[in-house]
């Protein structure tokens, strides 16, 4: 009970209509997660919108490092499928910064909520516009560590990939460099998985039996190795480059096969 007080006390909420720092209006709370606070915020300097995101003061120890990490991540950043980070600044004692408010439905609102349904294809475009993020920020030292479709958004066919609370900068992680190849997998694990989410999404269980997706879902042999590389079932990708590869061949021959 103290405990909870206390986290009360220090992990204060701001209200709709408060503005921090003079300089950002809040007009929604976005997510009340366990290590930080989110609001969407009108910037009175900038007139546009932005997100806010507030660290919890309660995870003093475990935030001061994830906000060093996670705002160095974001500055060494620029990518058009990744929020920009607009600045770090306190208010009332509390740790705070400012990112690019991307528009857009995260996927699981799309998949679970609005129930879009895609075809083979269209889940293999968006995957591959996923890898081609993840690919970039690999590149630049950073894996993302939670690659997962609320942390996915979709906006006119544009993918978004946000989030990096739980990233790694393998430039300043001595630990997560040793890990490398194994932080690299989870990455690729993540991306099969959001695949697999998306190729479900037209799917209606014609049995209660439990099955796996190799048995459920009818889909193209090269999609369906695509799948089990990322998923480590064969043997898995170790270079961004050739998943790439692979599921642009598979568009390729799924948009002939579409055309006959």
């Amino acid at each position: 009970m103290i405990k909870k007080v206390r986290q009360t006390v220090m992990d204060y909420q701001y209200s709709i209509h408060e503005t921090l720092a003079g300089r950002y209006r809040i007009e929604e709370i976005l997510r009340n997660g366990s290590y930080g606070i989110i609001y969407l915020c009108w910037n009175l300097e900038s007139n546009q919108r932005c997100v806010v995101k507030q660290m919890r003061k309660s995870k003093k120890k475990e935030n001061e490092e994830n906000y060093k990490q996670e705002t160095a991540i974001l500055q060494m950043l620029d990518h058009p499928g990744i929020p920009k980070l607009i600045e770090t600044f306190s208010y009332q004692n509390k740790q705070f910064f400012s990112m690019e408010f991307i528009e857009g439905e995260n996927l699981e609102d799309t998949l679970f909520a609005s129930k879009q349904k895609y075809s083979e294809s269209e889940c293999l475009v968006m995957a591959k516009k996923l890898t081609a993020i993840t690919c970039y920020i690999h590149e630049k030292g950073v894996i993302h560590g939670d690659i997962r479709i609320p942390n996915v958004l979709l906006n006119r066919g544009e993918l978004y990939l946000i989030d990096f609370g739980l990233a790694h900068n393998l430039h300043t992680d001595n630990h997560a460099k040793e890990h490398q190849e194994q932080l690299i997998q989870e990455d690729f694990y993540d991306i099969g998985d959001f695949l697999l989410f998306l190729l479900y999404s037209p799917y209606e269980a014609e049995t209660k039996k439990n099955r796996s997706w190799t048995e459920e879902l009818t889909l193209n042999p090269k999609t369906t190795n695509i799948l089990k590389r990322l998923l480590q079932i064969n043997q898995p990708y170790h270079r961004c480059e050739d998943i790439l590869a692979d599921m642009e061949e598979a568009i390729t021959i799924l948009s002939a096969t579409d055309h006959k």
